[in-house]
């Protein structure tokens, strides 16, 4: 860990350990998480030797099953090093949702903002949507905001898109929100939030609708491993099984029995898999 990296806000994330898995930086003990499928992530920040050698041990104990299919056991998903300001968006603290109206859709931005240092911060938010093809097409900029030091605040922005692309099965157009966190002039935080503008309905007499369109559910229920991987699955696999069940005629994935990895949603999302 470089020495210049003191002052950050350090953690490690894991996307999925299986399971009952515990984790040490240093010797210094941080925490166990019992599932194997749901991700999790351990602050290193206090117990880092800066501009020196560090050690992260992770015990796994996968004698007690979950399910009763193969399951796998150790790492078996991504592990990512992050590196935070002490002012910075949280964990998985941005989140979208649309509404359609007629030729337009009124987008509503939620972001989630910590105050891990020691003293008052003000700042700003700016949010920025991004068509299919890159191009700015709507955009916010919220000032003189504050928190004191250890809080956490939710700021909510609605902004308006006019004729969307909307995301369907057969034209996953996706849209990428950019929300940039900004104080004393400089961008201490900067996170990008991939997501679809559609509507989607269910009625108890007619079933499921999607852009006001009645489809017709026709999907497989799938363990998480793979032939020949096991359940250590490269991101190529995802894209790849995807792929393969829309061409047999899919257009829905359960994912059995648990959340499943990140990739795998990403996968669904850009082919246009429910």
């Amino acid at each position: 860990v470089p020495a210049d990296d003191l002052g950050k806000r350090i953690s490690i994330e894991f996307d999925g350990v299986f399971r009952d898995s515990i984790v040490w930086i240093n010797g210094h003990y941080l925490g166990t998480e019992e599932s194997g499928y749901s991700g999790f992530s351990r602050n290193l920040t206090e117990f880092l030797n800066y501009g020196g050698e560090n050690v992260i041990a992770v015990r796994v104990d996968a004698s007690l099953e979950e399910g009763w299919f193969y399951e796998g056991a150790g790492i078996y998903r991504h592990v990512w090093l992050v590196k935070n300001n002490p002012l910075h968006v949280e964990r998985h603290g941005t989140y979208v949702t649309s509404e359609l109206k007629e030729n337009a859709a009124d987008v509503t931005a939620r972001v989630s903002v910590k105050n891990e240092g020691t003293e008052n911060a003000a700042f700003g938010i700016e949010h920025a949507i991004l068509d299919p093809s890159g191009i700015t097409i709507a955009s916010t900029n919220s000032k003189s905001l504050t928190l004191p030091p250890g809080e956490r605040g939710e700021f909510s922005e609605v902004l308006t898109v006019s004729q969307p692309k909307l995301w369907s099965l057969e034209t996953p157009n996706l849209h990428k929100l950019v929300t940039t966190i900004t104080s004393e002039g400089k961008v201490v935080d900067r996170r990008e939030t991939t997501f679809g503008i559609r509507s989607i309905r269910f009625d108890p007499n007619e079933g499921f609708f999607l852009n006001g369109k009645h489809v017709k559910l026709k999907g497989t229920n799938n363990h998480q491993d793979h032939a020949g991987v096991g359940t250590a699955i490269p991101d190529a696999l995802q894209e790849y099984r995807i792929t393969k069940l829309k061409e047999f005629g899919c257009n829905l994935y359960r994912t059995s029995h648990n959340p499943p990895t990140p990739e795998l949603l990403d996968a669904c999302d850009r082919l246009g898999m429910l």
